[in-house]
């Protein structure tokens, strides 16, 4: 794991990162996956993403994080909410979501520090589990997520028509 890097929770004084790396990470995604919805538009995107980052710093069941290097240097984000599924045994899970490094901090153990970070904070908010998406032809990430823990339970597909 990373020692020269911490991770630590985003405040509203980080959105214009935050939202970098989301755009980032939803510009890369086409790579990886089918679009249904066809290519994002870059106008939309700062927006978009903006309010939902805004969003997630009002919220108490979402968290952001950004990682830095020790010399200060932005290396990445990460968000997760907590859902509650009524009408199950373990209702609460929590959600990891738009996990973005830049790419010279990727496979070097940073990403683990924000999972395990926001792993700690859904056990406190009450998670029994917790979920994150990849597409499975991103082997990177396919390889990242089975070693934090997390195994494939059902697949989502899409069609053009």
């Amino acid at each position: 794991m990373a020692s020269d890097s911490h991770a630590s929770i985003a405040s509203f004084a980080d959105l214009d990162f935050i939202v970098h790396c989301w755009q980032k990470l939803t510009l890369e995604l086409p790579q990886h996956h089918a679009q249904p919805f066809g290519i994002p538009l870059e106008s939309y995107l700062d927006q978009d993403l903006r309010v939902t980052a805004e969003q997630c710093l009002k919220r108490d069941d979402a968290q952001i994080w950004i990682l830095k290097s020790d010399g200060n240097e932005l290396l990445g984000s990460m968000a997760a909410i907590l859902s509650s599924q009524s009408g199950f045994s373990q209702p609460n899970s929590g959600v990891l979501f738009n996990l973005w490094l830049i790419p010279e901090a990727r496979g070097k153990g940073h990403g683990e520090i924000l999972v395990l970070k926001a792993k700690e904070w859904l056990r406190f908010q009450g998670a029994t589990s917790v979920q994150a998406g990849w597409h499975p032809s991103n082997l990177s990430a396919d390889r990242f997520w089975t070693k934090q823990g997390f195994q494939a339970y059902e697949t989502i597909a899409a069609s053009m028509l």
